[in-house]
């Protein structure tokens, strides 16, 4: 019998000589992973609106698994601010009053001015490079009418304006933030100019490009004022309907 043949393996098949993980290798989400980002999803996109209850029954019988690692996956989302724990009630989407959310806008604006400025020594072409390709992205969701797609491509353009900073305490706390916001997106949507917002994004583009640091700082807080605005609409908007 011949000797067998060794199947041949590409570079893609293992780190350059024969060490470190595979490249090809995508490893799988466990059930917890999986029910998180599920929720995530469902809480960005306004199928979970604010205050409303998650009940961990209902969501073993959805995903057709046990309470274990729903009840993990909950506890993730508690961590990453996306839900909050009521004793004796369970886990509801996080629900804020329009002060509070434009106190997270605030802090938004102030931590990552800071750092921004800490970051943009580190800039490099090809982060400059991946802002515009997160741009061509959110064109090409909204052309799909794809508005989650639009927003985890705003969120990347915003992140990549300090990605390179050494302030990993600071990144933390403003991932949280964006994480507290992100349930209310949905709700002020329809009133983004999209046209405006990425004229705005070019600016911020050319602003890291030259590595001005103080325009960039100016330009994204004139861009989240935008946003402000709109969130006074909404709630404004409520009340008068709770009034009516």
């Amino acid at each position: 019998m011949p000797p067998r043949t060794a199947t041949p393996r590409t570079a893609r098949d293992t780190a350059p000589g024969g060490k470190g993980p595979r490249s090809d290798f995508v490893r799988p989400k466990t059930a917890q992973q999986a029910v998180a980002e599920a929720l995530r999803r469902d809480i960005t996109s306004g199928k979970l609106a604010p205050g409303s209850w998650i009940v961990q029954e209902s969501l073993a019988e959805q995903f057709g698994m046990s309470r274990i690692p729903i009840r993990e996956a909950l506890k993730t989302l508690e961590a990453e601010e996306y839900i909050t724990y009521v004793p004796h009630s369970g886990y509801r989407v996080a629900k804020l009053g329009l002060d509070e959310l434009v106190e997270v806008f605030r802090l938004r604006d102030i931590l990552e001015a800071e750092l921004i400025r800490d970051a943009i020594p580190a800039v490099t072409d090809d982060v400059v490079d991946q802002m515009r390709e997160q741009m061509t992205e959110m064109e090409r969701c909204a052309a799909a009418g794809d508005l989650i797609g639009v927003g985890l491509a705003n969120r990347q353009f915003h992140f990549l304006t300090f990605e390179g900073s050494g302030m990993a305490r600071t990144k933390r706390i403003v991932t949280q933030l964006w994480n507290t916001a992100d349930a209310y997106r949905p709700l002020y949507a329809h009133l983004m100019d999209l046209a405006k917002v990425n004229s705005e994004h070019v600016l911020l583009v050319e602003a890291m490009a030259a590595r001005d640091a103080e325009r960039v700082v100016t330009l994204n807080h004139e861009h989240r004022l935008h946003a402000i605005d709109h969130l006074h609409t909404v709630f404004g908007r409520e009340e008068s309907e709770a009034d009516a």
